[in-house]
């Protein structure tokens, strides 16, 4: 992996993330700073607000509502299920994701439909 260069800035990907100085476990394309997967900066505390804010806008794109029942009571009784396993790259809603890179969420959110966690269990539950 030493000789591995990034496809974004072309300069050589470092074999330990210099955040945490802990070894990378898979190789990588991009270096850290290139990365589509890297989280936008937001402090801490605006966190919360920067996820509910991103899930809102989520949720509208998407229409709203549950696909399956039309549930639209609560955001938080919304989830973003996947019509195609294969094709996910990440869950949206875990460890933060939803602070990654703005288009990489798009992206992701393409592949999905918005179904009630009632609906979204069942679904899952049937498989």
């Amino acid at each position: 992996m030493s000789n591995r260069n990034c496809k974004g800035c072309g300069q050589k990907i470092p074999k330990k993330n210099p955040h945490t100085k802990k070894k990378t476990q898979k190789a990588r394309k991009y270096c850290y700073n290139c990365s589509p997967f890297r989280y936008i900066s937001v402090q801490p505390k605006d966190r919360k607000a920067e996820r509910r804010k991103r899930k809102e806008k989520l949720v509208k794109m998407l229409g709203g509502c549950c696909v399956q029942c039309g549930y639209n009571k609560s955001i938080r009784g919304l989830s973003f299920h996947h019509k195609d396993p294969k094709q996910k790259e990440f869950d949206i809603s875990k460890n933060g994701n939803i602070l990654l890179e703005w288009d990489v969420i798009i992206e992701e959110v393409k592949k999905c439909e918005l179904l009630c966690l009632n609906c979204h269990a069942e679904l899952h539950n049937g498989k």
